[in-house]
């Protein structure tokens, strides 16, 4: 059943034996898994169908930058940022679980295997396919990247990454949990308050508000799902009303991490062209490939888990000479404006605009910009299986590199609570997030491994300007929407919010089902890892998980 918090008694919504607080990919990941084991559910959202900017003033706060503002890249509504999100479904991978001297005593206290475990099931839950991210998996060749690739093996690897439909969770999962007898989600029913026992070890109620009522409602035991900021504000809030929990100060907001991008340098291959768009697998899912460093190299070189992908010129910059390019750029204004940043390579610096060169652009390359129509009307939109995005060769045959990595864990950058409170009386928070001098130095001697791989092949030709790399590695913003770390996991709570079952340390009924338990974050996408510790978690709530704890 699906209603609003205004048409419910009170006495309705008691007893529940498990409350999901937020309804993103892992409130409703959770709810259906808990469902169909026959709990009985309540899955509570603070927006409705859609977002509105009243709603959304909620997340208002504070971020300098080149942090993306607090209102960007989230959405209060059903199905959450699902509705948002570009598709992308990478898994973490073994080295970001092993001892690594960067990260080291940050690691998670839980093994690979896992949550690697609840990958085939969570790439379900995404429509990706299978949980099969090998070159091989795709359909119609198996071949490298390029020629000369497999020379560089071992020390560099080639990977794919799969791409959902995208997935709306909302709109895929809405008939289950409305036809679901075991399962009731409450819209515009804003979590605002935390209710616990004396000695903080356990909830006894949370409270849901809309305009003015407020509603205590009981359950048997309350899971977190409301994103990486907006569970952390939840407990950080909560941490003020509760005095025991003040243990958790040192870790609750504080690790906060996000990965970062850069798209820098010229890749020149003579000979045979590369692979550079899209294919799909064998189980027709549209996939992208990408370079990593393999564990060996980044141990020696002290690297922190990144990729590489070959790149399109900027957007903005008419040089490049495409009508595509220049059509996309000139459609600008019915982005999102989180995603304008992307018409500049997020921080690379252009030139002012030239409206009329993207025109000529458009004008001269009429047939390539009507072939681009045609793909957006019938693979990027009408298509039930989205085109991911568009990808456009560089005229002049060379490719720009974009880079993705993680970050070391930080406790100085955090999320903390101003002295500003929103309409329900929570106070807001302020983002302080900057890149250290260790993610710096390893973005630097990753593209600095990279050209020297490059120089031992007989085609392959990495350019850039080592000065201007630094900078631009420095100045490098973090991708929106991927926030980590500050209620990270841990075996003890010394050290972290919750333990390996996503449990609040010392709270014997709250759970915390987000990337903000993330004590590291490899390069990786976290919406299929967040998917996959949802369905792990379903699974400790049901009497089934078999925790590996390391030792």
């Amino acid at each position: 059943m699906i209603s609003y918090l205004s048409d419910c008694e009170e006495a309705s919504l008691q007893s529940y034996q498990v409350c999901i607080v937020g309804s993103g990919a892992a409130g409703i990941s959770l709810a259906v898994k808990l469902s169909l084991a026959g709990r009985r559910v309540l899955l509570v959202e603070t927006g409705d169908w859609s977002e509105t900017p009243a709603l959304n003033a909620f997340y208002a706060g504070q971020a300098a930058h080149p942090h993306s503002a607090t209102t960007e890249y989230r959405r209060q509504r059903f199905g959450g940022t699902t509705h948002l999100w570009g598709g992308r479904c990478v898994p973490l991978e073994p080295i970001d679980f092993a001892d690594r001297p960067l990260i080291s005593p940050h690691g998670w206290p839980i093994g690979y295997e896992d949550i690697a475990a609840f990958y085939p099931e969570a790439m379900s839950y995404c429509d990706a396919g299978q949980a099969d991210f090998a070159v091989a998996a795709l359909a119609g060749s198996e071949a490298p990247m390029f020629e000369e690739l497999p020379l560089l093996a071992p020390d560099l690897v080639e990977q794919i990454e799969r791409y959902s439909l995208p997935t709306d969770f909302a709109k895929k999962y809405k008939l289950h949990l409305a036809q679901s007898p075991d399962v009731q989600v409450l819209l515009r029913a804003r979590c605002t308050r935390l209710i616990a026992t004396a000695d903080g070890t356990r909830i006894t109620a949370v409270e849901l508000s809309h305009d003015k009522r407020k509603v205590k409602v009981t359950a048997g035991q309350y899971v977190l799902c409301s994103g990486g900021i907006e569970t952390t504000r939840l407990l950080l809030n909560a941490m003020e009303d509760i005095p025991p929990w003040k243990r958790m100060s040192s870790s609750l907001g504080r690790y906060y991490g996000c990965h970062y991008d850069v798209i820098f340098g010229e890749l020149r291959i003579n000979g045979k062209k590369p692979f550079f768009g899209f294919q799909k697998t064998r189980d027709g899912v549209y996939a992208r490939r990408k370079l990593q460093f393999s564990p060996q190299v980044q141990q020696e070189d002290g690297l922190l888990n990144s990729a590489f992908r070959l790149h399109f010129p900027p957007y903005a910059d008419p040089s490049h000479g495409s009508g595509i390019l220049s059509t996309i750029f000139l459609a600008k204004s019915i982005l999102p404006s989180e995603h304008q940043s992307i018409l500049n390579h997020g921080g690379s610096k252009v030139a002012a605009p030239n409206r009329l060169a993207h025109l000529r652009n458009v004008i001269g390359d009429l047939p390539a910009v009507a072939g681009f129509g045609w793909d957006y009307i019938f693979k990027l939109k009408l298509a039930k299986r989205k085109l991911p995005y568009t990808l456009v060769n560089n005229r002049n045959g060379s490719y720009p590199i974009e880079f993705n990595s993680e970050q070391v864990p930080d406790a100085e950058n955090r999320i903390e609570l101003t002295h500003d409170r929103d309409s329900n009386g929570l106070r807001r928070v302020a983002i302080h997030w900057k890149l250290n001098d260790l993610d710096i130095r390893s973005g630097v001697a990753a593209f600095k491994r990279l050209q020297k791989q490059m120089s031992t092949t007989r085609f392959c030709r990495l350019s850039f300007d080592e000065t201007a790399l630094e900078e631009c590695v420095a100045e490098a913003p973090p991708i929106g929407g991927h926030h980590m770390g500050t209620t990270r996991m841990s075996a003890s709570e010394k050290t972290g919010v919750v333990d390996g079952n996503c449990q609040v340390h010392g709270v014997s009924n709250l759970f915390v089902a987000s990337s903000s338990v993330f004590p590291t974050n490899g390069h990786a996408n976290p919406t299929l890892t967040i998917v996959a510790l949802a369905l792990r978690l379903a699974d400790f709530l049901n009497g089934k998980a078999n925790v590996r704890r390391r030792a």
